[in-house]
């Protein structure tokens, strides 16, 4: 069978199920893509049980998709002509078809030849989800769960198609919304055309991200809430939109809260509730996830709010000051890049963004009112990462209430404008050399006349090395300091994004081969010979930077006391990393992860009091002598002071590299995949293959520019 069967018979079939579950809760939706939305956000919901109960086997999901499009099929029509002008219909035709090559051809996206559709690989392998806990893991995947039975009947391309299907869909959306707001039907084509014709949501939309859905779902839930007055469940499906729209994305949950808000505002306590009742379904599933995984409902943010074990605060705040600045962009460095160059803010606008303040003029109108809130109430998370795509939420209704304050014709020029100055021969005019845009016209590789394999390697960067990389790896452990296109491996790779077991095995790593390793001191404290119940460290001034114990050993008549599973380990911060000064590999510390504050603390408790004579400590070094104290609970439980028994014994400054790689075998990590040219890990990656030995390493794959390495096992001989 050709493949494109299985593509479009896959995506096909998902979108279909979606309509026709809308249709089966909402029949008398007033449009069909609010019908999608619901739809959507049900099947989902309904998906996600079954991954998380290990039942998405594709004999349970195929069918259950099957069962979903009856209604769809039995209510399918002709589509209605659209009652606009073929000048003004043509340029969105032309864009569609473009766009539609690209959504077929390959995936080549980094992020969706990533996390995106390398989870979904993974679910599919494994009939469900996993419980590891990874950065990737913890982020609501509404989108992906519904790119599952997609890619289960035609794999990656299937899965962009149904995102392509939510880009397609915001189209007819947002000119029923204008319908709805009494504006001209032209102007609102006008209005969906500029979103559909911006570069960046070009791009987006025809890859297996999720930043076309994720405009697309508060969209749904707007145009809900216009019909509250007259359908009762209509705050009910605003809900599920706005519910989903978080399950889509984190910034969705702007949306959802302002659905919450309006539906309380416009129908009362009982209205709010329905939509509540919405917003939980969708999105309660993956907050409960989170916190039974980790504690933290929001993961991997909100560490602060939910501090756990699974992932450091001081991490998530470094990324988000990334994110809010992309390296201390300038307010006129960030409209030149989201306008005319791209690169930067990886993603264009285009020229179009210029128009955005003539929004404002919407305000003498009631419906621009409303419009203008919405724009500026889903511009708000931008913010916190201003990115070029996380302007797409926004966009829709900014064009929208743009259409409400000029006049229709002015509209209609701005789209035919917008058509010829974001043509990809015109963006090659304007537009950075690396900027984040589709490129050329992929219909060979699209309808499969060439290999698909031929294409990627030409197109996809990594995707040699992956090729190469994935049956040596298989499905054993890998940490992945690069970025790789996983999708087309068998395994997920630990990292590269933060989670507090990637920090400490960065950090482990970074002890071999930072160029001046840290100056440490080794503390001795020498007692009396009796029965102890808890030993306590605590740093007695504020540290710049972060402190760290890198080990404790406690001895009893000159032998080291041997570490019980018993023995009960915190701190403060970060008690989930406590064990790594117990674990007797000096590669490896607890770590404070924040600029350290006096009281800042490290304790072991037995399981009973146990006889110790003598504590050693190491710790970073400091003149006259390290800030620490020493406090020890007796058999009494009693606490004393035993700092003045503490002496530095001798002062250490080394590399650990077989100590780096052994943490990572403990954490089941068999490989190691580095950058080794100019990405910030490319110091470690060219220092493996200078010294494999040293670190007790095997380079096994140098492929355009990233290296792959096998951990040798403990005790092994080269």
């Amino acid at each position: 069978m050709h493949p494109l069967f299985g593509i479009l018979g896959g995506a096909g079939l998902t979108l279909a199920a979606c309509v026709g579950l809308g249709r089966a809760v909402w029949p008398r939706a007033p449009h069909w893509t609010l019908q999608l939305a619901s739809g959507s956000a049900l099947l989902a919901t309904g998906l996600f049980l079954l991954l998380w109960l290990q039942w998405a086997h594709p004999a349970v999901v195929v069918p259950l998709c099957l069962a979903a499009s009856i209604p769809f099929w039995l209510s399918l029509k002709p589509p209605a002509r659209p009652g606009l002008p073929l000048w003004l219909l043509a340029p969105a035709a032309a864009y569609g078809l473009y766009y539609f090559i690209h959504a077929l051809a390959p995936e080549i996206q980094p992020d969706a030849a990533g996390y995106h559709l390398g989870l979904v690989a993974e679910w599919a392998r494994r009939h469900g989800m996993t419980g590891r806990i990874g950065f990737y893991e913890m982020l609501p995947l509404g989108l992906e769960v519904l790119f599952y039975p997609a890619f289960l009947l035609g794999g990656h391309s299937a899965a962009k198609l149904v995102h392509f299907g939510y880009f397609l869909a915001t189209v007819p959306l947002i000119c029923w919304i204008g319908q709805k707001l009494h504006l001209h039907s032209h102007a609102s084509f006008a209005a969906a055309g500029l979103y559909f014709l911006t570069p960046v949501a070009g791009i987006s939309g025809t890859c297996a991200y999720n930043d076309a859905a994720a405009a697309f779902f508060p969209l749904a839930g707007f145009a809900a809430m216009l019909c509250a007055g007259e359908s009762r469940p209509a705050c009910w499906h605003a809900g599920l939109a706005g519910g989903f729209a978080y399950a889509v994305k984190m910034p969705g949950a702007a949306a959802a809260a302002a659905l919450a808000l309006w539906s309380l505002w416009r129908g009362g306590r009982r209205a709010a509730l329905l939509c509540c009742a919405g917003i939980l379904l969708c999105a309660g599933p993956w907050l409960a996830r989170n916190a039974i995984l980790t504690g933290n409902p929001l993961a991997p943010l909100g560490n602060r709010i939910f501090p756990n074990d699974a992932f450091h605060a001081s991490s998530e705040e470094n990324l988000a000051r990334n994110l809010s600045s992309y390296g201390g962009v300038t307010v006129r460095q960030a409209i030149h890049a989201l306008a005319m160059d791209g690169t930067r803010l990886q993603g264009l606008v285009g020229p179009a963004l210029f128009l955005l303040p003539l929004t404002l003029l919407a305000v003498r109108q009631p419906q621009g009112k409303v419009l203008l809130a919405a724009g500026v109430i889903l511009l708000l998370p931008w913010f916190r990462n201003i990115g070029a795509r996380f302007l797409l939420p926004a966009l829709p209704f900014l064009f929208l209430s743009l259409a409400s304050a000029v006049p229709r014709g002015l509209m209609a020029g701005l789209l035919v404008l917008q058509a010829v100055v974001c043509s990809p021969w015109a963006v090659e005019r304007y537009a950075g050399e690396h900027a984040w845009r589709l490129r050329g016209l992929p219909w060979r590789a699209a309808l499969r006349l060439e290999q698909e394999k031929m294409y990627l390697r030409r197109s996809l960067y990594e995707y040699s090395f992956a090729e190469k990389a994935g049956p040596l790896i298989g499905d054993e452990g890998v940490i992945d300091l690069y970025g790789l296109p996983f999708a087309y491996m068998s395994t997920v790779p630990l990292g590269p994004h933060s989670s507090a077991r990637f920090d400490n095995a960065v950090m482990a790593l970074q002890s071999g081969f930072m160029a001046a390793p840290d100056r440490m001191a080794v503390l001795r404290a020498d007692l009396d010979s009796r029965f102890f119940r808890a030993f306590r460290l605590r740093l007695e001034m504020d540290w710049p930077g972060m402190w760290s114990v890198q080990e404790v050993r406690l001895e009893w008549r000159g032998r080291p006391v041997a570490v019980s599973a018993r023995w009960q380990l915190d701190a403060d911060p970060n008690p989930g990393d406590a064990w790594l000064a117990l674990d007797h590999n000096p590669a490896t510390r607890w770590y404070t992860w924040d600029d350290s504050a006096r009281g800042a603390w490290w304790e072991v408790r037995f399981n009973r009091p146990r006889p110790v004579d003598s504590v050693v400590i190491t710790v970073p070094d400091a003149q006259p002598r390290p800030p620490v104290s020493i406090l020890a609970q007796d058999g009494a439980g009693k606490w004393a002071d035993l700092t003045s028994t503490l002496q530095r014994s001798r002062i250490q400054q080394r590399r650990w590299r077989r100590q780096a790689v052994l943490h990572l075998w403990v954490l089941g990590i068999r490989w190691i995949a580095a950058p080794m040219e100019s990405l910030s890990y490319a110091p470690l990656g060219r220092s493996l293959k200078q010294d494999p030995a040293g670190w007790r390493v095997t380079p096994v794959l140098i492929e355009h520019g990233i290296g792959l390495f096998r951990i040798e096992p403990p005790g092994g001989s080269r």
